[in-house]
Order: C-alpha cells, then structure tokens, then sequence
C-alpha cells in the first residue's frame, strides 16, 4: 500500500493546514487520480470536506480510508465527529463504542463519546466517559473541561466549579475553563467571584464580547451602574447592533438618572427590532418621565400590539388616550409596576428626583420621638424601605406592608423591619393572623 507517494504531499498538506482549502482540494484530488487508494489524500480529503461541512463527501472519504486502514483509530474518531456534526449522534455512539472494543481506554474516544452522549441528552452516560479518560488521562485538559459542562448540565454545579478550579490550576491559561467557571459564579449570584474571574479574562482578551457583557450583568446585578455602564459600552463597540447591549444600556441610564441617553439606546434597539417590548415598554415609562404623554402612548400602544391581553399595559393606553392621570389603578397594576421598578426605585428617586420625603417625615415627628420611644410603627406603602431607615432606633416594631414582593425583597435586604407584609394594607390589618 502506498502511503505518502507523490512529492508534493507536503507541500499539498500545508496548503490544507494554512486554511488554503481549494487549492489544498485540487491537491488531493489530483493525487488521487494517479493513486486511488492514496491514504492521506484520502484522510485530508475526509477532513476537508469536513470542514466545509460537505458530509456526504466526508463520509465516502473517511469511510474509504478505513478500508484500506482499519487498525488506525484517528479514522473513525474523524468519522464519528462527521456524524456528530450532522446531529446523527446515535450513529457515533456505536462507532465510538466499536472503537472502544478494539482500542480499549482510548482516550480520545472516550472524550468523543462523552460529547455525543451529551449531545443526546444522556448527561449521566457522558460524566462516566469523562471520568473515564480522566482516569485514563489525568491530564487530559479537554475531557475536564467537558466533564464540568455535563455536570452543571445536571445542575451540580459546585462540582463543575471544583472541575473547573482544578483544571485552572493546572492550567492557568484555560481560558475556555475560566469562562465557565466565572458563569457558574454568576449563575449562584457569587457576583464578586464572577466578576474576579471575568476580568482575568479580560486581561488576556480585552475583545471578547461576552466576557464584556457578562461583566456588565454582573455590575447591574451588585448595583455598581457606573461599572455596568463601562464594560456594556466597550461590548457595544465590540457589536454595536446586538440589541440586548443596547438595552441594558438604556436600563443603566435610566438607573442613573440620565434619562435622554437612556431613550436613545432605546430606541437603537427598536431600530434593529421594531418589535422588542421591553424596548417600547422602557421607552413609553422615559417619556412618561419626561411629562411627554404623546409619545408615551405611542410606544404604549407598540407594546400593546405585542402583548395584547397585557392589562397593565391597557390601562396605560386607556388613561392616556383618555388624558387621565393614572390614578386609582387596581392592584394588579400597582403590583406589577413597581415589581419591575424595584431594582431602579431607589437610584431614581434619589439621584434624579431628589426625593426627600423620608427626611422631611422624620424632622417634622422628631420632637415626638427620643431613643427611649416603644413604638409599634406599621410602615405602609413601604416599597424598598427609605421611610423605615430613619424610625428604626425608635421602633419596639417596625412592620412594613407593600404590593411588590420585588419591593419587598430590596427592603428585607436593609434587615430593619420585624416584619413585612405583601397585599392590600386593609387586606393585611383585617388578617387576624397579621401580627401588627
């Protein structure tokens, strides 16, 4: 058998290898037309047509290499890998098994089948193949790395964050490894560790968008709106069409204060998609802040094409197209908008509205009040807690009532109240289980 005849196989192969695919084609072919059953022309053809995602090619190529090789094991692992491309995953399982029975302990193998268990869904099976080529293999960077994707599959997740940190510390560089790790620290809302983890990261690819855009959820998240702001505007010069940037964007500005720049990257997102409401639906809330009703409604009305048993949004509609304030509006509607004004509530009324009420309410009872005071305050209305701050040192109990769990939950945060209540304030005093 003839293997590597021809004098320009070599040369053939570093044109494949520099991503010169036709002319590398040509090569190939050109071999194959003397020497038909040329092995490497037959295998470089195979993984040529691969990367060009020419399957069909792909298989006769490799499939006719491995008549003429049986015994080389890289041949159907490179098969394999043409199945798992097509999604025939079934079909590389039983390659890879029928590999393993021959070439017990292959590592590569075991890898590969992990992968097309996991593809399947078969997350338990693909965990034993990677312990397996770890076992095999302890150094085996790739079956790590994998091994920590199956199981936060499975949702165990501080053993994907131990995989993780095991590989790193093998190998520092791993940035793939680092990727996952700082996500799975965002997943279980370790924000600090997160961020540590994506801006290692950074340092070594400043250009890696995701990384960027992650690091800015993670700021939003810890409240650091200046840093959120930062790193989603270096993700939108990274892609300034993706729509997502450009409204978190619109979300931070608004957090801010800054309410013209939040409008405009809001309406860049609906540029893109016109039919993105939560674009419409921020955008109709900013000019209701800017006291310009009319196109309020308009992008009031554009969320209610979009969502049109929305009731809140109805009642937004009706109100303004009726140019009623909205007044008396049922609970329903109360609870759901404060629950999404909740993790911007406070930075807005005290950074662009200069809210002052808790202040002046505390100076106007405060000759009533001294440290030995045993009152039972029932704070109602209490949304994240401002007006609680102040009675506290002069609360035997402090108990606060409000429509939004997400109120609530920012107020709990503030750990001053002995109690706090979701509902109706007479809904609540009527309950003779409410211990006020």
């Amino acid at each position: 058998m003839i293997k590597n005849s021809g004098s320009n196989i070599l040369s053939i192969k570093q044109l494949h290898r520099t991503g010169q695919l036709e002319a590398a084609k040509k090569g190939y072919i050109a071999i194959l037309r003397k020497q038909p059953h040329h092995i490497e022309a037959l295998h470089g053809l195979g993984i040529l047509y691969t990367q060009q995602e020419n399957f069909l090619k792909a298989t006769y190529y490799l499939q006719q290499v491995m008549t003429y090789e049986p015994h080389d094991p890289i041949l159907p692992l490179h098969l394999a890998n043409v199945f798992k491309a097509q999604g025939l995953f079934s079909q590389a399982v039983q390659l890879l098994q029928n590999l393993l029975i021959t070439h017990p302990g292959y590592t590569p193998a075991l890898n590969n089948l992990g992968t097309a268990y996991y593809a399947q869904g078969n997350t338990h099976q693909a965990i034993l193949a990677y312990r397996e080529a770890i076992e095999k293999q302890p150094d085996y960077r790739d079956a790590y790395y994998n091994l920590g994707l199956a199981l936060a599959k499975e949702n165990k997740l501080e053993e994907a964050i131990f995989i993780y940190k095991k590989l790193l510390d093998d190998a520092p560089d791993y940035q793939a490894a680092r990727f996952q790790l700082a996500c799975l620290y965002m997943q279980q809302e370790q924000l600090q560790a997160a961020i540590d983890e994506f801006l290692q990261i950074e340092i070594d690819q400043p250009y890696h968008f995701e990384t960027q855009t992650n690091l800015g959820t993670c700021y939003i998240k810890a409240r650091a709106f200046q840093e959120a702001h930062r790193h989603y505007l270096k993700a939108l010069a990274l892609n300034s069409q993706d729509i997502q940037v450009l409204f978190n964007l619109g979300v931070i500005n608004l957090h801010l204060g800054q309410v013209d720049p939040g409008i405009q990257y809001y309406q860049k997102a609906i540029a893109i998609n016109p039919d993105f409401f939560a674009a419409h639906h921020n955008l109709a809330a900013a000019f209701l802040i800017k006291h310009h009703a009319h196109f309020a409604l308009r992008h009031f009305k554009e969320a209610l094409r979009l969502q049109p048993e929305n009731a809140t949004i109805a009642y937004h509609v009706q109100a303004l197209e009726q140019n009623q304030h909205l007044l008396a509006a049922p609970n329903d509607y109360i609870k759901s908008l404060f629950d999404a004004y909740a993790d911007h509530y406070e930075p807005h009324l005290l950074a662009a509205l200069d809210y002052q009420i808790p202040g002046l309410f505390y100076q106007t009872l405060f000759p009533h009040l001294n440290l030995k005071s045993n009152w039972q305050i029932l704070d109602i209305g209490c949304g994240t807690g401002l007006c609680g701050i102040p009675f506290k040192p002069f609360a035997r109990h402090l108990s606060g009532i409000d429509l939004s769990d997400n109120m609530l939950a920012i107020a709990a945060e503030k750990q001053i109240y002995n109690e706090l209540f979701t509902g109706d304030f007479i809904a609540v005093l009527a309950d003779k289980k409410a211990k006020i």
